[in-house]
């Protein structure tokens, strides 16, 4: 039976229209040769971009699995893996105990029929628990930028420090809800500020889990 469902939700999944396909407005550079944003908006533009595009495979994740969830913490990963896939995980909590739902969906939904749809619920253990709690009181902090220079911070031999430009694209987008409301956080996956050590915290725990379960299964 779950199955049937899955495959039925993949149906639907395939019959939806093209524009979903497309990347959002947010993204594309504007008319005339004008930039994406003046210099002093462009993280801001950026994040929304980013936003957009992790909404496309969190939307495509939850037409495909019939869900509508409300989960403490999204992070999209929107590196496309050798497989064609990209991975959404939800953190949600009941009763003070935390679940993680991660999923993975095709990237692209002109090969959809050949990405493996997977998906893994567990609950979290009380030290991820803990971990994701701390962080979601740090990303309240206004001195937590949405969207991050892409540097990482190398530590040299001799204790000093160095930033290093990341060129790769592999965003790993962060929702989480706050005290004070919905936050948005847009990371390269290689970054280990507050937010990358969350994301890298989540997505660790789904890597080192048995309990997937494919359509394949």
């Amino acid at each position: 039976m779950r199955h049937l469902v899955l495959l039925t939700g993949l149906a639907a999944l395939l019959a939806l229209p093209a524009a979903a396909q497309e990347i959002p407005d947010s993204c594309k550079p504007k008319i005339a040769g004008v930039a994406l944003a003046l210099a002093d908006e462009a993280d801001s533009a950026q994040l929304q971009c980013d936003i957009d595009r992790a909404a496309i495979y969190a939307n495509r994740s939850q037409a495909l699995f019939n869900f509508n969830d409300e989960p403490l913490v999204r992070i999209v990963d929107t590196g496309v893996s050798l497989s064609g896939a990209v991975y959404v995980y939800d953190v949600t909590e009941t009763d003070g105990v935390m679940m993680l739902d991660a999923r993975s969906v095709p990237a692209d939904m002109a090969s959809a029929n050949r990405v493996p749809v997977c998906r893994l619920r567990i609950m979290l253990s009380d030290q991820v628990t803990s971990r994701i709690s701390i962080a979601l009181l740090e990303a309240a902090s206004p001195d937590v930028p949405g969207y991050a220079e892409r540097v990482e911070v190398v530590v040299n031999p001799d204790g000093s420090r160095r930033s290093v430009l990341l060129i790769d694209s592999h965003d790993v987008v962060t929702t989480v809800q706050t005290a004070d409301g919905e936050r948005a956080f847009s990371r390269n996956a290689a970054q280990t500020d507050r937010i990358g050590t969350l994301n890298q915290t989540i997505i660790g725990v789904a890597n080192i889990s048995d309990g997937w379960s494919c359509l394949s299964d």
